[in-house]
């Protein structure tokens, strides 16, 4: 029996002595599926994990309460590859147009590179606002987005702008047309012809916010100068 010390149960080292060992190899099993996902498509089997890293199915199972706790954490571990890309982008440097590339682009290039894990992510199955991992995600990109908008057009004096509502549409917008031309098999555009379409599209839906709000602006304005109103040039 664990000695008490002060009243309270000491840990039985036995235990935990392999609890970061067992978290080492989670990691390294939920890779090992990644990778898998990656080069025989998303209807992945178990077993074929099992094979891969060398273990019989149910050793395997150990490290996993069950499938479904495999499946939403190799999702999370798509979900942080995505974000990794992502993020960096959302920094609005360069122009309006130079930042409206870049975030397209981003999403466009991972989404290619990546389009089986994508398609684990299970996009069109989760809307934003109903709960899921996949869905949240979008969701922080949205936020992101709109806050860094409100920052700029509070700069420019306009207060309490809709421009929530205009990033989620635009991620919204972005994903699902993305979506949809990676699972197409007669594809009616390149991947670059996509992306121009993208940009094209989402500056369309800036400049009408803008315009609703009373400002013309060039797509080739610096965003670092929209925060300092007097070095701004209207369209």
């Amino acid at each position: 029996m664990a000695e008490r010390t002060g009243g309270e149960p000491q840990t039985d080292r036995r235990s935990t002595r392999w609890d970061g060992h067992k978290a080492q190899r989670q990691v390294e099993l939920v890779d090992a599926a990644v990778e898998l996902i990656e080069e025989e498509g998303t209807r992945f089997r178990v077993q074929r994990l099992a094979e891969r890293v060398g273990l019989p199915r149910s050793v395997l199972y150990r490290h996993f309460k069950d499938r479904a706790t495999l499946d939403e954490l190799i999702r999370r571990r798509v979900v942080e590859s995505f974000m990794r890309r992502m993020e960096p982008t959302l920094t609005f440097e360069g122009t309006i147009e130079d930042s409206v590339r870049r975030v397209v682009g981003a999403h466009l290039d991972w989404v290619a590179q990546h389009p089986r894990l994508y398609a684990y992510m299970g996009v069109a199955e989760h809307t934003m606002g109903d709960g899921s991992l996949v869905a949240d995600t979008k969701t922080a990109i949205a936020l992101m987005l709109s806050d860094r908008f409100g920052d700029v057009l509070r700069a420019l004096g306009v207060q309490d702008a809709p421009i929530r509502s205009v990033a989620v549409g635009i991620v919204g917008f972005v994903d699902t047309a993305v979506n949809q031309w990676v699972h197409d098999p007669e594809r009616e555009q390149s991947k670059e012809e996509l992306h121009a379409m993208l940009c094209r599209s989402v500056w369309a839906v800036l400049d009408a916010t803008l315009r609703d709000l009373g400002m013309e602006l060039s797509p080739q304005q610096r965003v670092a100068d929209l925060e300092q109103p007097d070095r701004v040039s209207l369209d």
